[in-house]
C-alpha cells in the first residue's frame, strides 16, 4: 500500500489528516495526544492567526516556514492560504501552483492533493481574470 501524503485522509479511518493522525504514531504521547513537531505547532498558526484577522503576524509566520522548512510544503501552502484570505487572488493562485508543482517534484503526496492544489490555482486565477495557459 502506498503512503498517504501528511494532508491526505489517514488510511486508518479516522477521517483525520494524515499528519494528524497515523504520521506521528512512533512518537511519544501525552495523555493519548499526539506529541505534534515544532513544524506542525508554527504551521498551524497561519489559520488561527487568519480567523483572527491578524494577517500582519500570519503573514510573519508563513515567511518563518518558508525560511525554516523550505524542504517542507507548509510555507508554500500556508503563503497561498493567506493570500487567498486577504483577497490576493493572483498571488493566492501562484503559490497555490507553487505547492503543487512542489508535491509533484518532492512525492509522498497523494495525488488528491496535487489535484486540489491545482484546482484552486485553477479558480482563482480564473476569479481574478488572470490566463489559466500560464499554470
Amino acid at each position: 500500500m502506498k503512503k498517504p501524503g501528511r494532508n491526505e485522509p489517514c488510511p486508518c479511518g479516522s477521517g483525520k489528516k494524515y499528519k494528524k493522525c497515523c504520521l506521528h504514531a512512533s512518537q511519544p504521547t501525552a495523555g493519548g495526544t499526539l506529541v505534534y513537531t515544532d513544524l506542525d505547532e508554527l504551521s498551524n498558526q497561519v489559520p488561527r492567526l487568519l480567523t483572527q484577522g491578524k494577517y500582519n503576524e500570519a503573514e510573519a509566520v508563513c515567511q518563518q516556514l518558508m525560511e525554516q522548512y523550505p524542504e517542507q510544503i507548509d510555507g508554500l501552502h500556508r503563503y497561498a492560504e493567506f493570500f487567498e484570505e486577504k483577497g490576493d487572488l493572483k498571488k493566492a493562485a501562484e503559490y497555490y501552483q507553487k505547492t503543487a508543482t512542489f508535491a509533484e517534484q518532492a512525492g509522498g503526496f497523494g495525488e488528491g492533493s496535487i489535484a486540489f492544489f491545482k484546482k484552486k490555482a485553477i479558480e482563482l486565477a480564473g476569479d481574478n481574470g488572470g490566463d489559466n495557459a500560464e499554470l
